[in-house]
């Protein structure tokens, strides 16, 4: 068989096989350029400041940092020992293990307020990882007791070693310098005035108050929904609420950002009045901040997140619901302890999708948040975040490679990276809590 006859015999085969290809390429160029373009700003910035600098301060072991990173190693430790240890019995510790659910409750809450309240923001991460490990402690005692196997923790013991040597990093070093500790490890940027300085944690920091902020008010009301829409709502309800949640979906993010400006910025700046009235932050608010974008943000994933949470609890087997309530259960506790268990998987992939997409969200938090690259822990104040930096510059008058212009790509890289972790980690997440009926 010739060439063109194979072709011709083939052409459905080839043609798929063409645009496969073509995406690859595509996707491949696109890596490429940012790559190149980030080594030249780092080959160009190591030029004058070398490429890492830092200076040892063991004294920072007693610091909040310092302390941060010894519960995450005691996480990292009682991680390797859930799976050492056996207690099938009933111990005296049974009640820290399973206490009241409004304990639970009351101490996830606490979980969320702190980290308004203290200054260092590992210290804050280590509380929420102590939480988890606590909880799945629990969850793995109950799994002995009734014979269950217990589930890999290789991932979560994993990150929080990773977690536990940035935090000792992090508290026993400072000044640092050179291309690559002044990018990653400082929290100036200022690429266009001199002196320059190219501290990317700044945008990064504020990138994530806004996605973190935005996930506080999605996960409770998208969940919430989705639970209301799989299990307690009637046909008729569930037919008009599902598309108005794919009409949000489908509103334009210009949108969105222009109705956080002047709708929802007003009433934020109202609410810092008060704070700053009562003392509780230093500076008066500005209608441009990351809590406005945290509120925009957190709007539009939402519909992402009850959509896909929604798919996941109707993709559970009705016998697991009908046993549940055979046994005796109330509809709630079926719920909770039968229908989110064994969906978990397909909601924490959607609250995982939705971390991404705030991060990589650009024009909403360009109009909401602003364009002042300083970091603040004062929320109510101007900043800015990687996405809405990339489209300040690229707007503006940027000569071709100069370090101004290379910045652009260097920030775009740290993005790519940052997303590209993320979904890595939805799909570990994913695989280990999987439920196959």
């Amino acid at each position: 068989m010739s060439y063109l006859e194979y072709l011709k015999n083939n052409r459905a085969r080839v043609i798929l096989f063409l645009t496969s290809f073509s995406v690859i390429l595509i996707t491949l160029g696109i890596i490429q350029t940012l790559l190149f373009e980030s080594i030249n700003f780092f080959s160009e910035l190591a030029e004058t400041r070398g490429w890492f600098t830092f200076d040892w301060d063991f004294a920072g072991i007693t610091s909040g940092t310092g302390i941060a990173a010894a519960i995450f190693l005691l996480v990292y430790i009682a991680e390797l020992l859930i799976t050492k240890f056996t207690i099938e019995q009933e111990t005296k510790f049974d009640f820290m293990l399973f206490p009241k659910q409004f304990v639970i409750y009351l101490t996830a809450v606490l979980l969320v307020v702190q980290f308004f309240v203290l200054d260092t923001l590992l210290m804050g991460v280590a509380f929420v990882f102590v939480f988890i490990t606590w909880r799945r402690l629990a969850s793995a005692v109950n799994k002995q007791r009734y014979g269950m196997q217990l589930s890999d923790s290789t991932l979560w013991r994993n990150i929080s070693l990773g977690f536990f040597l940035i935090a000792l990093a992090k508290s026993i070093t400072m000044n640092y310098g050179g291309a690559l500790g002044e990018f990653f490890l400082t929290t100036n940027w200022n690429p266009a005035l001199k002196p320059v300085s190219f501290g990317v944690n700044s945008l990064l920091l504020t990138t994530l108050q806004v996605a973190f902020g935005a996930l506080i008010i999605a996960v409770p009301l998208g969940v919430g929904c989705a639970i209301y829409l799989s299990e307690y709502a009637p046909p008729r309800l569930v037919a008009v609420v599902k598309p108005t949640l794919e009409l949000l979906a489908g509103i334009p993010s210009v949108v969105y950002g222009f109705f956080a400006f002047i709708y929802i910025g007003p009433l934020v700046v109202e609410l810092g009045e008060y704070f700053y009235a009562n003392g509780w932050i230093d500076e008066p608010p500005n209608v441009l901040n990351p809590i406005n974008g945290a509120i925009v943000v957190g709007v539009m994933i939402l519909p992402l997140i009850a959509s896909m949470s929604e798919d996941a609890l109707r993709a559970v087997p009705n016998e697991l619901r009908e046993g549940s309530l055979a046994l005796g259960a109330t509809k709630i506790e079926t719920t909770f302890k039968v229908m989110i268990q064994a969906s978990l998987s397909g909601i924490i992939a959607s609250i995982i999708l939705a971390l991404s997409r705030a991060v990589g969200e650009t024009m909403a938090v360009t109009l909401a948040v602003g364009t002042v690259a300083v970091f603040t822990a004062n929320m109510f104040l101007p900043a800015q975040t990687m996405t809405a930096y990339i489209a300040q510059r690229v707007g503006g008058d940027l000569p071709f490679g100069e370090i101004g212009y290379l910045t652009i790509f260097a920030v775009g890289l740290y993005l790519f990276v940052i997303t590209l972790t993320l979904n890595l980690i939805g799909n570990r997440v994913l695989a280990a809590y999987r439920e196959a009926y």
